[in-house]
């Protein structure tokens, strides 16, 4: 019988080699993600602030305050699409549709 711990030991070097690829490739990807991710929230905190800017102004220009502030809204809370799903949304008086369309 021959001796194969040569064989078997270039073997293992071969899959350490192709895990350390996989490695790397992961973490590409994960990294990409992560900035595809921060994008997406970085849009979605630039249209809450205009939407938050819009109930100000209706705010102010019937009297009242406005009812969602920049106090209430936590990044880091998780949303349930079913809490929000649960509350009625108001519709935008046609003066306000227009003047901000």
């Amino acid at each position: 019988m021959r001796d194969i711990r040569g064989d078997l030991q270039d073997r293992a070097n071969f899959l350490e080699e192709e895990i350390s690829a996989e490695q790397g490739q992961f973490d590409r990807h994960m990294e990409q993600l992560k900035r595809e991710r921060e994008a997406g929230l970085k849009d979605l905190r630039s249209a809450l602030d205009t939407v938050q800017m819009v109930i100000g102004i209706e705010g102010r220009r019937f009297g009242s305050s406005p009812s969602v502030t920049k106090a209430q809204y936590s990044p880091s809370a998780p949303s349930h699409p079913r809490a929000q799903q649960a509350q009625p949304q108001q519709p935008l008086s046609d003066s306000s549709t227009r003047k901000v369309g």
